[in-house]
C-alpha cells in the first residue's frame, strides 16, 4: 500500500486519530490492517511529539492496545485459552464503530446548529388599559332599576319563544287512527275491493293522509286485507281485497 501523506491536524481523542487513518486507508473497520495502522498510528504520533504537541496517555494506551493486538496475531495462539477472554480487536472494533456513529452524527448536526440565529422576534407589546374611571354619582336607586330592566330584556331576548307564541300560526291535526280503520273497513264492506288511490280521495291535510296510510297497515297487521298488483298495471296504485267474513275489526285494540 502506497505512504499516505496529509497534513497533521488536532486530533480530539486517539478513537479519532485512529478512524481518520482507517478512513485515509479506505479500509472497513470490521477488517482492520493492524501492521499497516500501526505503523501510520506511531508515525502521526511521534511527529505530534517532535511539534511539541501535547500527546495525552490515551495516545499512548491506544497504541499499546494495538502493539498487543498485532503481537496477538503474530503468535501462536495458546491450545488453553479462556473462553471468556475479552479479545481486544473485538472489543477496539466496537469502540471505533460507536465513536464513528457519533461523530458521523455530529458532522449532520453541525451545520444546522446556528439554525435560526439570524431569525430575531418582537415581544409583543403590553398594552395597557386606562383605569376605569366610577362615578357614583349616577348610581340611583331609578338608574340601578332601569339597568336591571335592560339586562333583563336582552336575557329575554336570547331564550327561545313559549309556546303559547305560536298559537294560531302553526296548526296542530289530530286524526284518530280508530276512525281511519273504522271508515277504511266499512267500505269494503259495501265493496269487496278498492283502489289504493280511491282511500284518499276526499283527504285535505297531510296527517288525515298519513293516518289513512298507517290504517291500511294496520288491517294488513290484522289480516283484514290484502294487496294485489296487476302484472301490467300500475304498482303505484295496487287493489285492496278484504280477506274473510265480514266481522267487525276490533277497534279496542288500535292504537289511537
Amino acid at each position: 500500500m502506497e505512504q499516505l501523506n496529509f497534513k497533521l491536524e488536532h486530533f480530539e481523542g486517539p478513537l479519532d486519530l485512529l478512524l481518520t487513518l482507517v478512513r485515509k486507508n479506505k479500509v472497513s473497520i470490521y477488517d482492520i490492517p493492524i501492521s499497516i495502522i500501526l505503523d501510520q498510528y506511531l508515525a502521526v504520533v511521534q511527529e505530534m511529539q517532535e511539534m511539541d504537541l501535547e500527546v495525552s496517555s490515551e495516545f499512548l494506551v491506544l497504541a499499546a492496545t494495538l502493539l498487543q493486538i498485532k503481537s496477538r496475531m503474530l503468535l501462536p495462539k495458546p491450545e488453553e485459552d479462556e473462553e471468556d477472554a475479552i479479545d481486544p480487536k473485538e472489543e477496539l472494533i466496537r469502540r471505533l464503530v460507536e465513536y464513528s456513529k457519533i461523530k458521523d452524527a455530529a458532522e449532520y448536526l453541525r451545520p444546522r446548529q446556528s439554525i435560526g440565529a439570524s431569525m430575531f422576534f418582537k415581544v409583543p407589546d403590553l398594552i395597557e388599559r386606562p383605569p376605569a374611571e366610577w362615578s357614583y354619582a349616577g348610581m340611583t336607586p331609578e338608574n340601578l332599576i332601569l339597568a336591571y330592566k335592560r339586562a333583563y330584556q336582552k336575557l329575554e331576548r336570547k331564550q327561545p319563544p313559549p309556546k303559547h307564541s305560536f298559537h294560531g300560526i302553526v296548526g296542530h291535526e289530530k286524526v284518530s287512527m280508530r276512525e281511519k280503520v273504522a271508515s277504511i273497513w266499512n267500505r269494503l264492506l259495501k265493496k269487496s275491493r278498492l283502489k289504493f288511490r280511491e282511500l284518499f280521495r276526499g283527504i285535505k291535510s297531510r296527517p288525515e293522509a298519513v293516518a289513512s296510510f298507517l290504517a291500511v297497515l294496520e288491517l294488513i297487521k290484522l289480516k283484514k286485507i290484502r294487496i294485489e298488483y296487476e302484472e301490467q298495471g300500475d304498482f303505484s296504485n295496487p287493489q285492496i281485497f278484504r280477506t274473510g267474513n265480514a266481522e267487525d275489526v276490533d277497534l279496542n285494540s288500535i292504537e289511537d
